[in-house]
């Protein structure tokens, strides 16, 4: 099924739609030479920068047909939104999601063959029972197979492998967990031109384990802080998945509950891949340097290639900016953060211009903060719904394949105004796409760091795009219900300092207005 993403103008004509390696293989891994890499220039590489554009990802240097470091973390950031690996290669799965490639060849009810075995096989790995077995037919049984899957990952259960579907199985190009009916490992890439060995998806627990190995991941999930209910019981269940899903929403990385190896390289359940120290050379150094230059840090004498006093200072800065542990070394978190090694999905807190991801509503398993905003932090205070409109304190409430709600709902008729809560700037826009929890949406940013984001929208305000600048009590969307939603309602959720959310329920009951239906004289920037 095809995803409905928005294409630029003759972006999709600056390339030779590959013709035989995503249809003689879907899971294939197979690098698509008519697609712009590293090091390219021309119209192939504008047209990337303006399809990145149009998701709402800022590319560094804008669009100048050159495919340097700016292209590179932009496209990172675009796949590991998607819940690719982040490589920064523009694989057939990356092109097709931008809308300048044709659509990987996915399985289908009815047909037979190794494509339907390689689902299958996946199904099974994922802990799915196909009813059957893996025998190369996709009939009822692995139709409803598909059905258990989407519905335990929050997405849309059709029983149809669409590409988000094939995505979150790992069958598609550049998928975390790519495979074929030959090989069944993973080769997950991890720093600037570094990739870890290739390891079985069952080296790591998985739900539904009840060994030493769960135990183990338990405690160790514990030794982070991490609250696991029923404690180190060694099953793998609900419980342990919401606490995976805390431990990765906490480091910022892909929150699937799902044990891959960059969570369990975290937990110190896994070796971390070898990282520049002290003393190094080389072009490894040169990307840390360079990602370091990225995130806005002082590096004395530049990308050198050398890992010297300047390089260790600028280490340490970074890490103080970001809250971590300040030693100069450049631990797995740290690489992580910066960009060095793939996976970050959430923008650093201290920023306040950040790239747009098209991700889902952040209705994610318990983790986010109920404590009040700093009294530094920015507030509301014009209230984001025209009435009329009902709303109640939802904060925490229970949501499909074991998330927690982490905002608040506000019932209104479709269409219905939405406002500007404070003063700020657009720093996001996500668009509605197939398996979309949030649907159209997009994130006001304030001054100091602290947004607010607004989810389920029916369409966005003009002067609202990406980049505006707006004041509170503008218009910037209306009330809708794209994503998963069963009514038209303005899911809305309130991060303090740019952090983790806090329940919004006490900053906008006091400025409810859901009686009032006489539209406001929208104010201009």
């Amino acid at each position: 099924m095809a995803l409905a993403i928005p294409t630029v103008g003759g972006a999709s004509a600056a390339y030779a739609a590959p013709k035989t390696s995503v249809d003689q293989n879907f899971a294939s891994s197979k690098k698509t030479s008519s697609l712009p890499r590293l090091g390219d220039k021309g119209q192939a590489v504008r047209a990337l920068q303006q399809a990145l554009t149009a998701q709402g990802i800022a590319v560094s240097g804008g669009v100048d047909g050159v495919f340097g470091q700016g292209t590179l973390t932009a496209v990172k950031t675009f796949q590991s939104s998607m819940g690719l690996i982040a490589s920064g290669e523009v694989n057939s799965t990356t092109a097709f999601l931008l809308g300048l490639a044709p659509s990987p060849t996915l399985p289908k009810r009815g047909q037979r063959g190794a494509l339907i075995t390689t689902l299958q096989q996946a199904l099974t790995r994922a802990s799915i029972t196909v009813r059957g077995g893996v025998d190369g037919i996709f009939g009822a049984g692995t139709t409803a197979a598909v059905t258990t899957f989407q519905t335990n990952r929050g997405l849309t259960a059709t029983g149809i492998v669409d590409i988000t579907t094939a995505i979150a199985l790992g069958i598609v190009d550049g998928s975390a967990t790519t495979t074929t009916t030959t090989a069944t490992t993973t080769t997950t890439t991890t720093a600037a031109g570094t990739t870890t060995a290739p390891t079985t998806p069952s080296q790591f627990p998985v739900v539904g384990d009840f060994s030493d190995a769960v135990k183990t991941l338990q405690k160790a999930l514990i030794a982070s802080g991490i609250t696991v209910r029923g404690g180190a019981d060694g099953r793998f269940g609900r419980a342990t998945t919401a606490a995976v899903t805390t431990f990765q929403l906490n480091m910022r990385i892909a929150a699937t509950g799902i044990v891959d190896q960059l969570t369990a390289q975290l937990l110190g359940l896994s070796p971390a891949p070898v990282l520049p120290k002290m003393g190094d050379t080389g072009d490894a150094v040169k990307a840390l340097q360079n990602a370091l230059l990225t995130a806005g840090m002082t590096v004395k004498g530049g990308a050198d290639g050398r890992f010297g006093a300047a390089t260790k200072n600028s280490i340490t800065e970074f890490q103080k900016a970001q809250g971590l542990q300040s030693t100069g070394i450049l631990d797995l978190r740290s690489a992580i953060y910066v960009g060095f090694v793939a996976g970050l999905t959430t923008p650093a807190t201290n920023s306040t211009t950040t790239t747009t991801t098209n991700t889902t509503t952040t209705t994610t398993s318990p983790t986010a903060t109920t404590t009040a905003p700093s009294a530094s932090a920015t507030v509301p205070t014009v209230f984001p719904v025209l009435g009329p409109c009902w709303f109640a304190d939802t904060w925490q409430a229970p949501r499909s394949g074991g998330r927690r709600h982490e905002g608040v709902d506000i019932i209104a008729k479709s269409g219905t105004p939405l406002y500007a809560v404070a003063n700020g700037t657009i720093t996001r826009i996500f668009l509605d796409r197939p398996g979309s929890l949030g649907g159209n949406a997009v994130r006001l940013t304030a001054a100091d760091g602290t947004y607010f984001h607004y989810a389920h929208l029916s369409a966005f305000a003009d002067g609202a795009g990406l980049g505006a600048t707006v004041v509170a009590g503008q218009v910037i969307g209306y009330v809708g219900s794209t994503g998963s939603s069963s009514t038209p309602h303005l899911h809305f959720e309130y991060h303090p300092g740019g952090g983790a959310a806090v329940n919004p329920f006490p900053v906008i009951k006091p400025l409810d207005a859901c009686k009032n239906t006489t539209p406001a004289t929208t104010p201009t920037a």
